[in-house]
């Protein structure tokens, strides 16, 4: 298994989900930040151990006290459930690669986000619709089609998985069928 530190766009990605399903309150998002950041690195540094701080896989600029000055930036656009199920799976990849993750107080708080997101995604799709991968840009990957062994397709969001910017919600937005973003 591989794992690396995720952005500050991802934390932040997860954090504005949880502030406007009220999982936590604006005021509780610095410190579940740092919670959250805290367990990526400390996966990360268990996985890797003769990396140090400044050569860790993720962010070229991410040092290790970023996690205890993290300050949350609510993020841009609606919130997508599909978008957030998929970085929450993430960052759970990311950071189980320690013993101490499955008692921890961050994996019981990105299995209730993912809980919520999946609570909200058949609402999120009767309002907004599916995905249409007919609508993404020419070599933009955000989204893809999956076919598993039976044959059955699914579409998934990459960009959930690396959060590569804070442009991904208004991109998964603008590829809705139901209405516009």
């Amino acid at each position: 298994m591989s794992a690396w530190i995720v952005n500050r766009d991802h934390i932040d990605l997860l954090l504005t989900a949880a502030v406007q399903w009220k999982l936590i309150t604006a005021e509780q998002a610095d410190s579940t930040g740092r919670m959250l950041w805290k367990e990526n690195l400390t996966s990360v540094a268990h996985r890797y151990p003769n990396d140090h701080d400044g050569d860790r896989p993720g962010p070229c600029d991410f040092r290790d006290n970023d996690v205890d000055t993290y300050q949350y930036r609510p993020y841009p656009g609606r919130i997508d459930p599909e978008v957030v199920t998929m970085a929450a799976a993430s960052l759970t990849y990311q950071s189980r690669e320690h013993p101490g993750w499955a008692a921890s107080a961050a994996c019981e708080w990105v299995t209730r986000l993912r809980a919520q997101a999946a609570d909200q995604t058949p609402a999120y799709l009767a309002t907004y619709g599916p995905v249409d991968l007919g609508r993404q840009q020419r070599g933009d990957h955000g989204w893809s089609e999956r076919i598993d062994a039976d044959g059955t397709r699914s579409t998934h969001c990459s960009d959930g998985w690396s959060v590569p910017d804070r442009g991904v919600l208004n991109r998964a937005a603008a590829l809705r069928t139901g209405a516009k973003p």
